[in-house]
């Protein structure tokens, strides 16, 4: 779902299951459902993401941001040696407040609660070269949507990606990425690989820049239809981030 134009390449139905505990902090929960379906017209998908952040006592939520997602992924060009696919993504946003404490503290004279909605829309290509080198594009935000009203407006950032995979022998994928978020300079670098022991198990590692981050998983399918994926992200300075998703192919 990252590059929509990857979706082209499912063969079976699928549904996935995630979920993050960002910086082993408790009162941030982020997680993420999808569905993805192959079909002669272009294979489909839908996801589901929400990152929600609790109070004190972890009874309500401060802020509660998601998204939803249907997408599509279809064949632009297939011959023996190449293929060309696009894809694309239309997202809901949607972003809730709490009330606020105000200056008494028992929100007697705070904001009250708010739920704001915005859309945007990712563009993504990806070409394979005789199942050797894949390079993938795709931008998020293309339409620019923004959340708020008059003081308080803000753009939603947009963000271009570019990659390269580079796949030597069937067991090793190696992959690199430069990512840059549109009107500013930084660019930001990713590499990473995933070794695949056999049909049950396979290693993930990568470093990623500006943040520097480092990250190692894996991924275990008990059965043909059952993937097990786990992973972390360190960083100089913040704890440990953990994921793990669980997948279902039918």
């Amino acid at each position: 779902f990252i590059n929509p134009a990857a979706l082209s390449h499912i063969t079976n139905s699928e549904i996935l299951f995630g979920t993050t505990k960002y910086y082993s902090l408790d009162f941030i929960n982020y997680s993420y459902l999808s569905f993805i379906h192959p079909n002669s017209y272009g294979n489909i998908g839908i996801s589901f993401q929400k990152l929600g952040v609790k109070s004190a006592d972890y009874h309500n939520y401060l802020s509660f941001e998601s998204s939803l997602s249907p997408s599509q992924g279809f064949s632009l060009l297939k011959d023996r040696n190449s293929s060309l696919d696009l894809g694309y993504s239309f997202n809901i946003f949607t972003l809730k407040q709490g009330e606020s404490a105000g200056v008494s503290g028992d929100g007697s004279d705070g904001l009250s609660s708010q739920t704001i909605y915005a859309y945007g829309i990712d563009l993504g290509l990806l070409s394979n070269l005789r199942n050797k080198i894949q390079i993938g594009a795709f931008i998020k935000n293309i339409n620019s949507p923004s959340i708020g009203k008059g003081s308080s407006l803000q753009y939603l950032p947009r963000k271009l990606s570019i990659g390269i995979s580079y796949i030597p022998n069937e067991n090793l994928r190696t992959h690199f990425n430069l990512e840059r978020l549109l009107g500013y300079e930084d660019l930001h670098f990713r590499f990473g690989f995933e070794y695949i022991f056999n049909e049950m198990f396979s290693l993930r590692s990568g470093i990623q820049m500006k943040p520097n981050c480092f990250g190692f998983g894996f991924k275990y399918s008990p059965l043909d239809i059952l993937n097990i994926s786990f992973g972390i992200i360190a960083g100089p300075v913040m704890p440990i981030t953990q994921n793990i998703e669980l997948s279902v192919r039918f």
